[in-house]
């Protein structure tokens, strides 16, 4: 390809984005004059009487020695850049494809082999940046009309421009950053190439970053669409099918497997660590003198990361607080709350939680424009949906947007994992998904960590630990992905749009492909252990219930029960009670008033020879003495109202025994309260309390973090002072707690016990310590076998996952190398990257098949598609077989039939041989298997 036609290439793809706004560009601020304009008459100049105007600009355009100025704004070459490089695309795509072919499995090789017929028309001398050196290169233009960014390509080089590039990059320096940036997302662009001026010893200059950007902008979109024109090749590009193959343990089901009580369990949380500055002007001054954020001088890029991880913005503003209430019946709803939440019911944390009040979140909208992003992923830890949030906190249209998507594409009997799922729960029936969840049998749960701050009742509908088919499930997946991605924090900070989004797409893809999916079988085998040595320990929690008098495993069912119902009862006072308490304080009220009325009509003003001169007095005694006949007047009013709806025809004194019991159950109130600021203290400001008692946490550490709570946390203190004083004001008097004592508290809901006053609970046997103990083994044992169950099923979904696509794999190599060989060998690519880790899960899983307890089975199954398809195939043989005797003569002799069925047995028995030559095949695979497994381990 010569210049001329690289010339006219570049000015075809000109003419198609000559439509586009020329955002931010104004000529008229300069004295920029197109002469090229002026020679063709499209453009005058201004002449003065002086003259000498065109003088100058011919002077200035034909100096050899000055650079021309560029007056394209920035973001509009930002734009054409792109668009430059996207018109070349599919060129540069067929090209990396030929490339890959030719390097091979190791893509150690650096540029692919000419072809026989290949014809060069020219060459082109590129400065190539390597790993260890830079150079010049000169690369052969090909003839036939191939594009100088598809020659590079070829020649294992990525430009840096679209249409006359100075410098090119390596693919396998990009492919380097790429890689090691996603197994470290701290090291960014810069040190990387900073690093390489070290190994090339030349200085580092800041454009060769902004290169390098382009240049890996370049090749993850050529990495994309490759992997588009795969999937497409294997038939796998419908709507959202990588979200419903998202996890083989969770979607690959198979015939005939056991039934779950959930089918799919995912966890949803977000995270504020990836946030993104606003880039804007100087702030400015209002007329009140205060600062107002200035307007914001983003980049224009239309680029958008495409394929289903990310919702998009209007999916999840379909669920904000306005467009909900606009959904909902006339008189559902509720004018307060977060947006999003529409309505309440009773729950015992519905004012307890509250996820990033926008409140908090509102001094940081002029900063941020995404202040971080909302994740859902499945229990094994596969990424299932992202979503930003957008200059908000954590607000309810998020989750309910991700559960929305979820329902839709998986259906019934999920259980969703959220750490204020127990309010989430409310929010979602009140919203126009609450009928379609509730028939979905969609479950909100809470995960293990947050759940023992909740309140104890909510504990008990809600904590794992007690939710039938949960198993051992802790529901904490999002953390352990959001300590490794806040590593993404310091490269996306100051990121586009774009870029922050195309780094949080390919992170997540990278734990799929290589992390998640490389430690499934991991996390299988360390969960079915867990769950054999709680069943193990069955023996000694019967010997305990032996010793404490508990006859069945009954009992601990109604012991929960009887301890939600007691807890129930806890939650509001009787209402009788609650009238009695307040006209008790009423009655106190009246009395002081009555008092400070009588003192101020007893007094009087005394004038004496000494004070005749002093202040007159008379106006401020008069003016309080009318002060508190309205206040006794008020007070006296509360006590006729409160008499009226109680029927007291004789008003209490401090001498009737109904003084002295309101005066108790007020002194009871006082000492609740007291428990609940307590409570809500250790709650917020305290939560390491519950970390000090998990399991495997030593002793010097959890008294470490005691002493240095203690140190720091006044406000507790105080609180547990006046808890103690309100206790010892009780009769009887309730036991007062130490500091000790406090942090010893295995679950911050233990705080529950204490707050009846009606009642001694300790007489409860289900408050005893060895009972409660017994209960929570029981509990665990429970949800053990239900771990076991369901890791049979998934174990034996892998293994068939595993068979089957290998096998598919293999196949759609097989039939597509003679069509397109380069996209067959990205078919290969991908099975090796599939068989190295499968090599592991076969290990794993053989070694937990001889584990005593192991009850599952390691035989692969039959896929619930490909058996609808088995379906499908019979019935269609069937009809050849109906049509095929419906188009034979009537009166044929039972003999021919006999000889068609003759013939049909040759047919199968030829059938037969070709299956025993790939059983010999099969089983010549699984010895070569083998063989690698073992040296694998060695």
């Amino acid at each position: 390809m010569g210049i001329k036609a690289r010339d006219e290439e570049k000015q075809r793809a000109l003419d198609e984005i000559r439509d586009i706004p020329e955002v931010g560009i104004r000529h008229e601020d300069t004295d920029w004059i197109d002469f090229d304009a002026v020679i063709d008459g499209q453009a005058s100049i201004n002449v003065s009487h002086a003259g000498g105007k065109f003088q100058e600009l011919l002077k200035e355009e034909l100096r050899p020695c000055k650079k021309r100025r560029e007056y394209r704004a920035r973001r509009d070459a930002v734009i054409r850049r792109t668009l430059g490089f996207s018109t070349q695309l599919d060129a540069m795509v067929r090209a990396y494809l030929r490339w890959s072919e030719a390097c091979g499995v190791s893509g150690k090789a650096l540029a692919a082999p000419l072809s026989d017929d290949a014809v060069v028309q020219e060459t082109q001398t590129i400065r190539v940046v390597d790993l260890f050196d830079t150079y010049s290169l000169d690369v052969p233009m090909l003839q036939g009309g191939q594009t100088i960014a598809a020659s590079l390509i070829e020649r294992g080089l990525l430009p840096s421009a679209p249409y006359r590039p100075n410098i090119a990059f390596a693919i396998r320096v990009i492919e380097l950053f790429r890689t090691i940036h996603l197994r470290c997302p701290h090291l960014a662009i810069q040190p990387f190439v900073k690093s390489l001026c070290d190994l090339h010893r030349v200085p580092f200059k800041p454009y060769l970053s902004k290169q390098f950007s382009i240049t890996y902008d370049v090749y993850l979109s050529i990495r994309e669409e490759t992997e588009k024109r795969v999937q497409a090749a294997l038939d796998r590009n419908t709507p959202k099918w990588r979200l419903r193959n998202a996890c083989p343990a969770c979607t690959y089901k198979l015939a005939g497997e056991k039934s779950l009580v959930f089918d799919m369990l995912v966890t949803m949380d977000g995270n504020d660590s990836l946030k993104r500055v606003i880039r804007r002007e100087p702030a400015t001054e209002d007329e009140n003198g205060e600062l107002t954020p200035g307007t914001s001088k983003e980049l224009r890029d239309d680029r958008d990361v495409s394929g289903d991880y990310y919702l998009d913005r209007e999916a999840v503003d379909r669920w904000t607080k306005g467009v909900l209430q606009e959904m909902l019946p006339t008189g559902k709803g509720s004018e307060e709350g977060e947006e999003g939440e529409v309505g309440s019911e009773s729950n015992p944390c519905a004012e307890r939680w509250k996820n990033m009040v926008n409140e908090l979140t509102a001094r940081m909208w002029g900063i941020f424009d995404e202040t971080g992003i909302f994740l859902a992923l499945c229990r094994h830890g596969f990424v299932l949906l992202i979503a930003d949030m957008v200059q908000s906190g954590e607000l309810a249209k998020y989750p309910l947007a991700v559960v929305n998507e979820l329902l839709d594409v998986f259906g019934t009997r999920i259980g969703g994992g959220y750490d204020i799922g127990c309010k989430f729960g409310t929010t979602i029936a009140n919203s126009p998904l609450g009928p379609r969840a509730g028939q979905l049998e969609y479950k909100s749960l809470v995960g293990s960590f947050h759940g023992h701050a909740h309140n104890r009742r909510c504990q008990l509908s809600f904590l794992a630990k007690y939710v039938e088919g949960l198993g051992l499930e802790d529901l904490k997946g999002c953390e352990r992905f959001f300590s490794k991605s806040n590593a993404l924090a310091s490269s996306v900070r100051y990121a586009s749009i774009f870029h922050r989004k195309q780094s949080i797409q390919e992170y997540a893809k990278h734990m799929d492909k290589q992390e998640t999916y490389a430690t499934l079988s991991t996390f299988l085998v360390n969960n079915y252990k867990q769950a054999l040595r709680l069943i193990n320990g069955l023996p000694v929690l019967e010997k305990q219930m032996k010793d404490q008098g508990v006859m069945s495993f009954e009992t601990f069912m109604q012991w929960l029960a009887e301890e939600k119902v007691y807890l129930e009862g806890l939650s509001r006072e009787p209402l009788e009670e609650t009238l009695q308490m307040e006209y008790y304080q009423k009655l106190v009220n009246l009395e002081a008033s009555q008092k400070a009325l009588d003192d101020a009509q007893a007094k009087w003003l005394v004038i004496t020879p000494e004070n005749h001169n002093a202040r007159d007095y008379t106006r401020s005694i008069e003016m309080k003495r009318r002060h508190v006949l309205e206040t006794h007047k008020k007070d006296l009013k509360v006590v006729q109202d409160l008499e009226t709806k109680l029927g007291v025809a004789t008003r209490w004194t401090r001498m009737n025994p109904e003084w002295r019991m309101a005066a108790e159950m007020a002194g009871k109130r006082r000492y609740q309260r007291c428990l609940d600021d307590l409570e809500a203290l250790v709650v917020s400001r305290m939560f390491e309390l519950t970390k000090m008692n998990m399991s495997q946490m030593g002793y010097k550490l959890r008294k470490h973090i005691g002493k240095a709570l203690k140190a720091r946390s006044q406000a507790v203190r105080n609180a547990l002072d006046k808890y103690n004083a309100a206790a010892r004001a009780l009769s009887p008097p309730r036991p007062e707690l130490s500091w000790d004592l406090v942090v010893e508290y295995a679950f911050l809901a233990d705080f529950d016990i204490l707050s009846d006053t009606r009642q001694d609970v300790r007489e409860r046997p289900w408050a005893a310590p060895a009972a409660r103990i017994m209960m929570d083994e029981y509990f665990k044992i429970q949800r053990a076998r239900e771990e076991i169950d369901r890791l049979n099923v998934e174990i034996q979904r892998l293994v068939t996952y595993m068979r089957d696509e290998e096998a598919y794999l293999q196949d759609q190599e097989k039939a597509i190398a003679t069509k397109d060989s380069a996209v067959a060998h990205q078919i290969f690519l991908q099975r090796d990257r599939l068989r190295r880790f499968n090599v592991l899960h076969s290990c794993r899983l053989r070694k937990l098949a001889s584990h005593p307890g192991f009850t599952g089975c390691l035989d692969p199954g039959v896929h619930i598609q490909t058996r609808e398809d088995d379906m499908e195939v019979d019935e269609g043989n069937e009809h050849q077989v109906e049509v095929a005797e419906g188009s034979s003569n009537g009166g044929t002799s039972g003999s021919k039939g006999d000889e068609d069925d003759t013939d049909g047995d040759e047919d199968n028995t030829d059938g037969d041989e070709d299956n025993t030559d790939e059983d010999e095949e099969a089983l010549l695979a699984e010895q070569v298997h083998k063989v690698i497994q073992i040296s694998s381990d060695v």
